[in-house]
């Protein structure tokens, strides 16, 4: 009984209501309750180290900065998520379709940490250190996409900078594969273009994290400035990986 309590419970924490369970048939109960249990398996999350050092990326983004935003904000995503104790869900923070169903947890608790785990894990891929401050240019498929879509490089530089620059408040700018042609857009808080809720749904490409403090320590109150500098170290041979995966 208390074996059936708990799966009831785990079910429940995974978005079904005590009412789904009166409109479903015992062969379904199994397949829910297989799933349940695959759910109470889950690791706990953790925080992966970076893949550089955390002055890595100077001078475009400084130490202090990447040493708090990761130990500290990112921390705190991921600290949080395993004290929730509806956080008992099945995902894998490398398999980015699982990424579609963040938001089918209403809690604002597990969008916005799932969220914020998912994209800045996913964000620090995004950058490499460039010490010799080399031009930093895409190349292969995805630059021929690029050309493709905004003409230029130099086009989809200016469009994205002024995308990121004016989105209001916190949140991110992404490079998207929506429908066999790259599109710019923003979302709010954690969001991220896989969720069914982002205003643009699609593959994302690259990412750049706008909230303050991904900059403020170094560049206060100017974004603009901290995006310019963003170019030197973004990561396109990433990109391109993200782009080819089908």
């Amino acid at each position: 009984m208390n074996d059936r309590r708990d799966f009831f419970k785990k079910i429940g924490l995974l978005g079904l209501s005590g009412l789904a369970f009166k409109l479903v048939s015992n062969e379904q109960l199994s397949a829910l309750e297989a799933l349940g249990h695959q759910a109470g398996n889950s690791t706990p999350f953790t925080l992966s180290p970076l893949p550089y050092t955390y002055n890595a990326l100077e001078p475009y983004i400084d130490e202090q900065t990447m040493l708090i935003h990761h130990t500290k904000h990112h921390q705190a995503y991921v600290t949080k998520m395993n004290e929730t104790p509806s956080t008992n869900i099945d995902f894998q923070v490398d398999d980015m379709t699982k990424c579609r169903h963040i938001d089918q947890y209403t809690s604002a608790v597990i969008r916005n940490n799932l969220g914020g785990h998912v994209n800045h894990t996913l964000f620090w891929t995004l950058l490499k250190p460039n010490k010799d401050a080399k031009p930093n240019l895409p190349s292969g498929k995805l630059a021929e996409a690029i050309n493709r879509d905004f003409k230029s490089f130099e086009e989809f530089k200016k469009q994205f900078s002024e995308k990121a620059s004016k989105h209001f408040g916190s949140g991110w700018c992404w490079l998207i594969e929506k429908d066999n042609k790259l599109l710019i857009t923003t979302t709010p808080n954690q969001d991220n273009p896989l969720m069914k809720v982002a205003e643009h749904q699609g593959k994302i490409v690259l990412a750049l994290d706008v909230w303050e403090h991904a900059y403020y320590l170094k560049y206060q109150n100017k974004r603009a400035d901290y995006i310019s500098n963003w170019w030197n170290v973004a990561n396109w041979e990433k990109a391109e990986e993200l782009y080819l995966k089908k």
